[in-house]
C-alpha cells in the first residue's frame, strides 16, 4: 500500500510538473500579441482619425483579452498621431512619458513573437519623428538607434515578417535627413542614412499584392509614407504621383477619398508637383466629423493653394488655421502668407500688421517660420510684381508667370539688387517648369554669379535646381559640381531643406558613377 501511494505520489508530480511546463512555456508565461479582427478595426478607425472610436474598441479589446499587447501599441499609435497632427507641446510630453510605461509594458510580451521587436521598434520611430518636429535631433537619433537595433534583430530572427521593412526604410530615411550639423550623432550611433534603400523597402510592404489580411492593412499606411516622403525628398514630385495614381482604386477602397490623411497626402503632392487646381479639388473633400481628430493643418495648405492661384479667399483659411491650431510650426509662415494676400490687394497697411506678428508668433523650427521671421525683421516690402510671379510659378501657372515677368514694364519694377536677383531666378524656375531646361540653366547661372555671396537662398537654389537638371540629362559631372555648390554657399533662407536635397542629390548622382 505504502508502495502504491508511492507510485500515486509519483504520477501527481509527474502531471504537475507537466502542467508547469505548459502553463509556463513562452505561450502562457508572456503577454501575447494577438492582431485579431477588434484590433484590426480599431487600426483602420485610427488611420480614419476617429481616435475615441478606436480607443473604446481596444478597451473592449484589452477588458476580453487582458493578456493581448496590440492595444498598447495601437494607443502608442493614437498619441502619436495626436502630436504629430496638432504639435501642442503637452500633448508631446504626455506622449513621451506615457510610452515609457508602454515599453515596459511591451517587453513583458513573448519575446519570440515577430510583434514583439515590432513594436518596440516602430514605437520608437514615432517618438523619434515626434522629437524631430520639436528639434529634439540628438534624442532622435538616439531613438531611431534603439529601433534600429530591435528591427535588425527582427529581421535576423523573422526575415519573412514584412511588416518590419516599413520601419526600417523609414529609420533609413530619418538618419539620411537628419541635419548636417548633427550627422555626427548618427555615424557615432552607427546609423545608415539611404533614403532611396528606405523608399525601396517601404515599397516591399507598400506594393504587397498576397493574400495575408494584416499586410493588406498595413499597406495603407506604407503607401502615405511612400507617396509623401518620395514628393517631400525626391528630385521629382511627378514620380510620387504616379505612385499614387498607381494605387488609386486600392486607395479608394480604404480608407477612402474622404480620408484625411489621404487628403493631406494627395494635397502635398498635388501640391510639389504643381497642380494647384488639383489640389484645391483634393482639400475640398474634407469635412470632419464630430468624432474625428481635427486636421488644421489641412486648412494651412488649402489657403497656400488658393494664395498660388491669387483666389481672393485664400486670406479666410490662414486666419482659420491660426485660430484654431494650437501647435507652434507654420505660425509664423502663415502671418506671412496672410500678410501677402493683403499685399497683393493693395491693402499695404494690412500687409504690415501681420508681417510683424512672425517676429513674436510660433517657433522657428522649419524652414517656412524661419523665412517667414526673416522677412518680418527686414522690414522691406515685397515687390508685388515678384511675388505674384513667384505664387503662380509655384503653383503650376507657368504661363501667367511669364506673361507677369516678360511684360514691358515688368523691368520697370525692379529696383534693387535683390528684386533683380529674384526676378533672374524666377525666370529659371519659370522656364524649367516649361522644360526649357536650356533657358532656365542661362538664368540659374547668372543668379548664382549675382547673388553666390548673399544670404538669400535664391542663388543656392539655383545651384541646387540646376544639378537636378544635369542629373535628369546624365550629365553626372556637372550634377556633382552643382550640387557641391549649392553645399558651400551661405545662404539662410530654407537652409536644412536645400542642404538636405543637395545632399541626397550628390548621393543618387555617386551611386550611379561606375
Amino acid at each position: 500500500m505504502f508502495l502504491d501511494n508511492d507510485k500515486g505520489n509519483a504520477r501527481s508530480v509527474k502531471h504537475l510538473f507537466l502542467f508547469c511546463a505548459l502553463f509556463f512555456s513562452p505561450c502562457f508565461l508572456f503577454a501575447q500579441f494577438d492582431f485579431n479582427a477588434n484590433c484590426r478595426n480599431a487600426y483602420q478607425g485610427i488611420l480614419s482619425l476617429h481616435f475615441s472610436e478606436a480607443k473604446k474598441l481596444l478597451n473592449s479589446e484589452e477588458a476580453v483579452h487582458p493578456s493581448n499587447l496590440i492595444p498598447v501599441y495601437l494607443k502608442n499609435y493614437i498619441d502619436f498621431l495626436t502630436v504629430f497632427i496638432g504639435e501642442e507641446p503637452s500633448a508631446f510630453d504626455k506622449f513621451h512619458k506615457s510610452q515609457e510605461t508602454r515599453i515596459d509594458l511591451i517587453k513583458q510580451g513573448n519575446r519570440e513573437s515577430p510583434y514583439y521587436r515590432y513594436c518596440l521598434g516602430n514605437m520608437r520611430i514615432q517618438l523619434a519623428i515626434c522629437r524631430i518636429k520639436f528639434g529634439e535631433y540628438k534624442s532622435a537619433a538616439v531613438d531611431i538607434s534603439r529601433a534600429n537595433e530591435d528591427l535588425k534583430e527582427n529581421a535576423r530572427l523573422h526575415p519573412d515578417f514584412l511588416l518590419q521593412n516599413s520601419g526600417l526604410g523609414l529609420i533609413h530615411i530619418l538618419a539620411g535627413i537628419i541635419p548636417e550639423n548633427y550627422t555626427w550623432v548618427v555615424k557615432l550611433l552607427g546609423l545608415e542614412g539611404n533614403v532611396q534603400k528606405g523608399l525601396d523597402e517601404i515599397k516591399s510592404i507598400a506594393g504587397y499584392t498576397g493574400n495575408n489580411e494584416i499586410n493588406k492593412l498595413f499597406r495603407t499606411e506604407s503607401l502615405f509614407y511612400l507617396a509623401f516622403l518620395d514628393a517631400a525628398l525626391g528630385k521629382d514630385a511627378n514620380n510620387a504621383l504616379v505612385l499614387l495614381q498607381k494605387y488609386e482604386d486600392q486607395l479608394n477602397t480604404f480608407p477612402g477619398p474622404s480620408n484625411p490623411l489621404l487628403i493631406f497626402v494627395r494635397a502635398s503632392i498635388y501640391s510639389k508637383a504643381g497642380k494647384t487646381d488639383e489640389a484645391i479639388l483634393n482639400l475640398q473633400k474634407y469635412h470632419p466629423s464630430s468624432n474625428e481628430f481635427p486636421f488644421y493643418y489641412l486648412d494651412y495648405i488649402t489657403g497656400l493653394n488658393k494664395l498660388n492661384r491669387l483666389d481672393p479667399d485664400a486670406d479666410f483659411y490662414f486666419i482659420r488655421f491660426l485660430q484654431n491650431f494650437k501647435g507652434q510650426n507654420y505660425i509664423k509662415s502663415s502671418y506671412q502668407k496672410l500678410a501677402w494676400t493683403f499685399l497683393i490687394k493693395g491693402e499695404i497697411h494690412k500687409y504690415q500688421e501681420f508681417i510683424v506678428k512672425a517676429t513674436t508668433h510660433g517657433a522657428t523650427f522649419v524652414d517656412n517660420d524661419i523665412q517667414a521671421r526673416k522677412e518680418a525683421k527686414a522690414k522691406e516690402l515685397p515687390n508685388i510684381l515678384l511675388l505674384k510671379a513667384r505664387l503662380l510659378s509655384d503653383g503650376g501657372y507657368t504661363d501667367r508667370a511669364i506673361h507677369l515677368l516678360l511684360d514691358q514694364s515688368a523691368k520697370s519694377n525692379i529696383g534693387t539688387p535683390k528684386d533683380l536677383l529674384e526676378y533672374h531666378y524666377r525666370l529659371g524656375r519659370i522656364y524649367q517648369q516649361s522644360g526649357n531646361n536650356t533657358e532656365a540653366l542661362r538664368y540659374f547661372k547668372i543668379s548664382i554669379q549675382e547673388g553666390a555671396s548673399q544670404t538669400w537662398y535664391f542663388a543656392e537654389n539655383a545651384a541646387l535646381q540646376s544639378g537636378i537638371i544635369y542629373e535628369q540629362n546624365k550629365d553626372y559631372s556637372n550634377a556633382i559640381k552643382y550640387y557641391g555648390l549649392c553645399l558651400t554657399m551661405n545662404n539662410t533662407e530654407y537652409k536644412n531643406s536645400l542642404d538636405q536635397k543637395a545632399r541626397l542629390g550628390l548621393k543618387r548622382v555617386k551611386s550611379l558613377i561606375p
